[in-house]
């Protein structure tokens, strides 16, 4: 007579279960972390903060001045691109619309940054203390 074969033992069950129960709580952790909202456009030319703009609904054109000739960005529906640049491979340009805190446009050649900045959702302050090292 034949034993029926296990495909998995006690212990087995014990380490898919624990891994289970991990990942889930992790991925609950990170569904429930507060999401940055963007506010404003941060543009930087030779690494100084030039320009801030907030991000609007409404269609804007600028022009930011560079060493090699300068910009165009464009804001619309709370997103923000470059539309034209004097640089060669026009890379800048080729990154297309960006909208979430933490994306950024560079341009090398143009030596310029443009990045989104975001607001935390629950008010508090950038300033407060996180922790203390003694």
């Amino acid at each position: 007579m034949r034993r029926k074969r296990k495909y998995f033992k006690i212990g087995d069950l014990i380490i898919y279960s624990f891994f289970i129960i991990f990942f889930t709580g992790l991925g609950l952790k990170i569904m429930n972390l507060s999401q940055e909202r963007a506010s404003k456009v941060e543009i930087y030319v030779d690494s100084e903060l030039k320009y801030v703009y907030p991000l609007q609904k409404e269609e804007r054109d600028i022009f930011v001045d560079t060493n090699i000739g300068g910009v165009n960005v464009k804001f619309k529906d709370n997103m923000v691109r470059v539309t034209s640049s004097n640089s060669p491979l026009k890379l800048n340009v080729k990154q297309g619309w960006i909208k979430d805190p933490g994306e950024v446009i560079i341009g090398v050649p143009d030596r310029l940054l443009i990045k989104i900045v975001g607001d935390k959702g629950d008010n508090t302050d950038s300033d407060d203390i996180d922790f203390i090292v003694r």
